[in-house]
């Protein structure tokens, strides 16, 4: 099990590392994405609690998680934002749980979770500590103009920027 907000921090991760976006869209549609997934415990719950659906299809990591529901959620979000960055956060959220446990990655025409086993701890904090790092390096560079730099670096003008 994989905190959502792990999910959506991996993907914003990997939008300002892939893509390196300057308007907020990018970012907020990725978020998105990579959160719309887990909506299923919420949403679908209910539904089989009361009897109206029922199956492995309708569980946690089911059709949410699957390409089928990749493609709706793109396709959906991609009315907001661009779709590359849903794409990213959509397929970040999947590629994770496929790791931590397992996904129906081609529901609902096979049933069959696919996926490995890590710890799922051990996987949220390893995977927070790089994300907040990578996050926040890229606004540090944002800051400090360190992305329209091109050449190589030598250590004066270095020294001068720590100072």
């Amino acid at each position: 099990m994989v905190a959502t907000g792990v999910h959506i921090l991996l993907s914003l991760a990997l939008i300002l590392v892939l893509r390196r976006p300057g308007r907020p869209e990018p970012y907020l549609v990725g978020a998105l994405a990579a959160a719309v997934p887990d909506s299923d415990t919420f949403v679908f719950r209910p539904l089989v609690n009361s009897g109206y659906v029922e199956g492995v299809l309708w569980s946690h990591r089911g059709l949410t998680h699957s390409l089928l529901g990749g493609i709706v959620v793109v396709a959906l979000l991609s009315s907001v934002g661009p779709w590359r960055p849903a794409a990213i956060g959509f397929g970040s959220h999947v590629g994770f749980d496929f790791l931590s446990g397992g996904v129906r990655l081609l529901a609902p025409l096979d049933r069959t979770l696919y996926g490995l086993s890590f710890d799922w701890l051990l996987l949220n904090a390893l995977t927070s500590a790089v994300a907040v790092t990578v996050i926040l390096g890229g606004l540090l560079g944002r800051k400090y103009g360190l992305e329209t730099r091109t050449g190589s670096y030598t250590a004066k003008p270095i020294l001068e920027w720590f100072r």
